[in-house]
């Protein structure tokens, strides 16, 4: 039986591992050619995959892989910008090196991804689908996590811009914002201490962290033809850490 994406190619940036990964095992699944766009080699390569080496932040690197997708694939339908890096420290102790290779993974990666991507679908006159990965981090304050939360925070606006300027296109915009996530970034910090584990889960009502593969639904759900109708939106995935408001008192109010 066909899948969802049968005769439809994808590109994911940071496929390598985590959310990214769980996508593109999703979408394979449902009969998607999919390629991925990183730096690093997979943990695990996939079966129907095909792993492209690319720097998200580097135009000409963008432009290249974007070329072999034509190449090999000859069309582009859906693109899913989760490339990132992660760098913690208080304003006053962040390097400008630091800070740039942060925005330029996640933002400045979104804006040459979907540039790419755009051009190819409107050229082919079938529309298409892009979903990038913010983060609850664009939506609050963080200590530490100043970069980060700045590019998560322009990633949901140009998710918005591109929205305006490619409905008419019949190409669909939209951002998930995750919360804590269980990847391999998430479990390092936890082993190094810059990520209190304890502080995650005390503070999301669900109790626990997310794992990827629950990114990935809505991920793909919005890649597809029944988000038909959805674009420029961003949608929280978090547990309910966002809205949690006093719940750590509600077992006062349990029958």
């Amino acid at each position: 039986m066909p899948g969802e994406f049968s005769g439809k190619v994808a590109a994911i940036t940071g496929a390598a591992r985590g959310i990214g990964d769980a996508v593109a095992q999703r979408l394979v699944a449902e009969g998607a050619t999919v390629f991925s766009l990183d730096l690093g080699d997979p943990d695990e390569a996939r079966e129907g995959v095909t792993y492209l080496t690319a720097d998200v932040g580097d135009a000409a690197s963008v432009a290249d892989a974007f070329a072999r997708i034509d190449r090999d694939a000859g069309q582009i339908d859906v693109l899913v910008n989760n490339a990132g890096v992660q760098r913690v420290d208080l304003a006053e102790d962040m390097s400008p090196e630091d800070w740039h290779l942060v925005l330029n993974t996640h933002l400045t990666g979104m804006f040459l991804c979907s540039a790419q991507a755009i051009s190819r679908m409107r050229a082919r006159g079938k529309g298409g689908a892009i979903v990038s990965v913010a983060s609850t981090a664009a939506h609050v304050g963080i200590p530490g996590r100043g970069p980060y939360s700045a590019a998560k925070a322009g990633i949901e606006s140009l998710t918005r811009v591109y929205a305006t300027e490619t409905a008419m296109a019949n190409i669909r915009v939209n951002a998930v914002a995750p919360g804590s996530t269980r990847t391999k970034l998430v479990e390092q910090g936890l082993k190094d201490g810059s990520i209190r584990g304890e502080w995650q889960t005390e503070r999301i009502p669900m109790g626990r962290l997310a794992e990827p593969h629950e990114i990935a639904e809505p991920i793909v759900y919005l890649a597809s033809d029944r988000a038909s109708y959805i674009t420029g939106q961003v949608l929280v995935v978090d547990g309910g850490w966002i809205v949690q408001g006093m719940v750590h008192i509600a077992d006062r109010f349990q029958r």
